[in-house]
């Protein structure tokens, strides 16, 4: 298990150089490791525990082979049930004595929700995988050595050089750069709003509005006229959803040689898991989803705001003069203030602040074409 961890961190370790900004991160790193983590715990759950227990009272077939059976064969429920008292008109919450399969809801999600959580994390970490390709190191050519200011005077100030050097000479030149990452970002957003609409076809089109169904019912007035000593109430979303208890039906060849048919109460001990884990998910998907948002709306503004872009930087570098960053901006396109931005996450701040000095010097010749 600990192995299991240790690399599920690695896989989403954050590199020391940045080459993007935190929203995106949020989507690579504590996304996937969420959804690895809780991978592993449903994974290791449903292999090594048990899963489900079902009730017979037949002794010529083992328990074993009946909650075997009713795992392999999808369980169901009885969605008016839902909305029963339990203890006076139903065992159980979705468990009554209805015969008829069309009043059944067969729930085939929870042999495979360790398989969708593995799937999920693999979607989340596309747009990070094909941003690195298209990014392919740059930022940690550009920046090598010079986020260190304790090396040598003479190797940081040629270093210095080179990087503006080549800053001036690219200048201009960096607009697919930044598009590319803009893409992948956008393409970060598609993915998390994707995975709502996946996750409602995966459980039958009950999750797109779960959350919402779970503050309703919270502030419902059944739920507020509630006591402590109250178990289950009627019609609760994340019940209805990860069901604790279901039935199953199970056909053998009785003594006669005809077909007997056995109505099996079996206790989903997953959906205890299950639940916890997809109302997180559903809350933290419209987290990602706003703060996402956000981020590809201020970078269309960016685009076509030259102003917004110097404030941005102002904000970011303070130290930098405000007639420096509106040079840069108005010689530069929006390609330029992606990269100069990035490359003031990763540089010291009085290196960097000397490196767009004479990157407006050799712009503007000392100002004279000013």
């Amino acid at each position: 298990m600990f192995s299991i961890v240790q690399s599920v961190g690695t896989f989403v370790k954050i590199s020391d150089i940045k080459i993007e900004y935190d929203t995106f991160r949020l989507h690579y790193t504590f996304t996937v490791g969420l959804l690895l983590a809780f991978f592993v715990i449903i994974t290791t759950r449903q292999f090594v525990g048990e899963p489900i227990i079902c009730d017979y009272a037949d002794e010529a077939i083992s328990m074993e082979v009946i909650s075997t059976y009713c795992w392999i064969h999808p369980t169901y429920v009885i969605p008016t049930a839902f909305y029963k008292e339990v203890g006076k008109e139903v065992p159980h919450p979705g468990v009554d004595g209805t015969q008829d399969p069309k009043e059944f809801w067969f729930l085939k999600y929870y042999q495979w929700v360790y398989f969708m959580l593995f799937f999920q994390a693999v979607l989340f970490y596309i747009p990070r995988w094909l941003w690195r390709m298209w990014e392919g190191g740059k930022m940690k050519t550009l920046t090598k050595d010079l986020d260190n200011v304790l090396i040598p005077p003479d190797e940081l100030k040629e270093k210095s050089k080179a990087l503006t050097a080549y800053l001036v000479k690219t200048w201009t030149a960096h607009n697919a750069y930044a598009a590319k990452y803009f893409l992948c970002e956008f393409l970060a957003l598609f993915n998390v709003i994707g995975q709502m609409f996946l996750l409602n076809k995966f459980f039958d089109g009950r999750f797109l509005k779960f959350g919402y169904d779970v503050i309703k019912f919270f502030y419902s007035a059944e739920y507020s006229a509630s006591t402590s000593s109250v178990v289950y109430m009627k019609g609760d979303p994340m019940i209805m959803l990860f069901p604790r208890v279901t039935k199953c039906v199970f056909r053998k060849y009785g003594k006669s040689s005809l077909i007997e048919v056995h109505d099996i109460l079996c206790v989903m001990a997953l959906n205890i898991i299950n639940e916890k884990i997809y109302i997180f998910l559903w809350f933290w998907f419209i987290i990602l989803i706003v703060l996402t948002s956000l981020s590809c709306l201020v970078d269309l503004v960016l685009v076509f705001s030259p102003t917004l872009r110097v404030y941005t930087l102002k904000t970011h570098f303070y130290l930098m003069d405000k007639r420096d960053l509106q040079i840069l901006i108005r010689k530069g396109s929006f390609g330029d203030w992606f990269i100069i931005d990035l490359l003031g996450q990763n540089l010291d701040v009085m290196l960097f602040k000397d490196v767009m000095t004479d990157i407006v010097l050799e712009l503007t010749d000392n100002y004279k074409i000013l």
